[in-house]
């Protein structure tokens, strides 16, 4: 996992600051959220928590952090607890959308991840994820890391927010996220690469290519 535990609070703020507009860009695919019933996978501090509660959702969420789940309690109401995202502590066909934002990247086992998102979801309901892109891994191992093989696994250092912040989180390649049994137990729905991620840093200057990605799963 990620080592957001250590700037917890420096992390919220910037957060804020830098990913707003990216953010903003990616709440319109949820749709309408009155009355739903939502978990976020990675919470964080709760910035995206907050934007459901304020659309009218009922909102649980997870993080690895107890000092991130710490400022969520302080700050929102709803169900927040220290959990791992390999295995969510709730119960099948709990919620009718399960979003994970900036997140599951950092877990070692992508497909694992998602697997959970889909068990935790009502039938029917969405699998919403917007995730670091493999590409901009493997620019980043090779930069920072001397790593040359995108199918290799293995830890690689990034930093975002103008290199504020140095993180060290584990390499993915995209098949992880389109696994058979993902698909055999939901649709993909959409599927969007971006690369207008305003708090990771440009790797190599002059080269365009995608920091992230959406995907929108809809539980069979």
């Amino acid at each position: 996992m990620g080592n957001y535990n250590n700037f917890a609070n420096e992390y919220k703020v910037l957060t804020e600051e830098l990913e707003n507009k990216t953010r903003k860009n990616s709440y319109t695919i949820l749709g309408n959220l009155k009355n739903k019933n939502m978990l976020d996978v990675g919470c964080g501090s709760g910035c995206d928590l907050k934007y459901y509660i304020d659309c009218g959702a009922t909102v649980s969420g997870i993080d690895i952090s107890k000092k991130e789940i710490d400022i969520v309690k302080r700050e929102l109401i709803g169900t927040f607890l220290v959990a791992d995202m390999l295995t969510l502590p709730f119960k099948d066909n709990s919620f009718h959308i399960t979003t994970s934002t900036y997140a599951i990247q950092a877990a070692e086992n992508v497909k694992k991840v998602i697997l959970e998102m889909i068990r935790v979801t009502k039938s029917g309901g969405d699998i919403f994820i917007l995730s670091k892109h493999p590409f901009r891994t493997l620019l980043e191992g090779y930069i920072n890391d001397d790593k040359m093989n995108y199918f290799e696994k293995g830890d690689v250092t990034s930093y975002i927010f103008n290199r504020e912040i140095k993180l060290t989180e584990p390499s993915h390649t995209l098949q992880e996220y389109f696994d058979t049994e993902i698909l055999s137990k939901s649709n993909l729905v959409l599927f969007e690469e971006h690369c207008d991620f305003p708090a990771s840093e440009q790797i190599i200057d002059g080269v365009t290519y995608p920091t992230y990605m959406i995907l929108k799963f809809k539980k069979n």
